[in-house]
C-alpha cells in the first residue's frame, strides 16, 4: 500500500468507497468553493526521505543520498484536481 499523508487517509480509501461518502465529499467541496474557503490541514505535507539509489548504502546517514518528498492529504490532492477540471480554461 502506498504512503498516506498527515491524515491517515489513503487513495484506495477513497477509490473504494460507497456513493454516500462522495456525496458528501461532493457536498463539501461544494461549501469550499461556494465559501472561499481551504481548510488549513490542506496547507500541511510531510517530507519524508527517500533513498535516491537502491544500490546505495543507506546504513550510512549521508544527506546527498536522499531526496525528499511531501506526502500530502488525498483529500487535498482530490480538491486540487476538482480545481484543475474546473478551472482549466482559466489557467
Amino acid at each position: 500500500m502506498v504512503a498516506s499523508g498527515h491524515d491517515g487517509i489513503y487513495n484506495e480509501n477513497i477509490e473504494n468507497a460507497s456513493n454516500d461518502l462522495l456525496v458528501h465529499v461532493c457536498i463539501v467541496f461544494n461549501a469550499m468553493l461556494r465559501h472561499c474557503f481551504v481548510p488549513s490541514d490542506f496547507c500541511f505535507g510531510m517530507i519524508m526521505p527517500l533513498l535516491k539509489d537502491k544500490h546505495g548504502d543507506a546504513i550510512y546517514t549521508k544527506i546527498d543520498m536522499y531526496r525528499g518528498i511531501t506526502l500530502s492529504c488525498v483529500v487535498s490532492k482530490l480538491f486540487e484536481s476538482v480545481l484543475v477540471v474546473l478551472f482549466e480554461d482559466f489557467l
